[in-house]
């Protein structure tokens, strides 16, 4: 999975250009050209929190097996997308006529990999996949916590039909309450790993 996600965080940079000796004044020239570096900013940090999740629920997941490696596979198709609709956003952030389908472009396709982490999240702790000496109280925590995640990307999405700054705040408080560092590992009397 880091090697698709690595790619995905990537892959954005290659849309970023320099500004050309012919375009005059270096500032202005750079100047036009933001909206291209914020929309490989916010890809790079939706992608980069996705990749820093990923590491957690590696170490908590003691196997996987083929349901869950190809749910893996929509959620890394989902994820892979994001980046696209992040130009037109940027773009249209100043309030004209194309602010709200630019909105719920990008909220649509937002909540999307949210979504295939909570079906993957689900389907690992109903096959037994997780560690087996977490705590039920903790792998609860953790479902709601991607419960809630997937529920407020789309209640972002709705909202946005009503108004899109409003929607768009949401996504935002969501995405950036992964910058939190997660609540560690709960587990059972006794068999915490680093008693054996």
């Amino acid at each position: 999975m880091d090697a698709v996600l690595a790619i995905a965080i990537t892959l954005p940079v290659t849309e970023l250009h320099a500004p050309e000796p012919t375009d005059g004044d270096l500032a202005a020239a750079y100047l036009k050209l933001a909206p291209e570096y914020a929309a490989y900013a916010l890809s790079v940090i939706l992608i980069g929190l996705y990749w820093a999740s990923s590491h957690l629920t590696g170490k908590l997941l003691q196997k996987t097996d083929h349901g869950y490696n190809l749910l893996s596979i929509g959620f890394l198709a989902a994820v892979s997308i994001t980046p696209f609709p992040a130009r037109p956003l940027i773009e249209h952030l100043g309030g004209d006529a194309e602010s709200k389908t630019a909105v719920l472009a990008y909220l649509g396709v937002a909540a999307a990999p949210a979504t295939w982490w909570f079906v993957r999240w689900v389907y690992a702790t109903a096959r037994g996949l997780p560690d087996p000496r977490l705590t039920d109280a903790y792998l609860r925590r953790i479902t709601l916590k991607f419960a809630v995640t997937a529920g407020a990307y789309w209640a972002a999405f709705v909202l946005a039909f009503w108004n899109w700054r409003a929607g768009l705040i949401v996504a935002g408080i969501v995405t950036l309450s992964y910058i939190v560092p997660p609540a560690k590992p709960s587990y059972k009397p006794g068999q915490d790993p680093e008693n054996g």
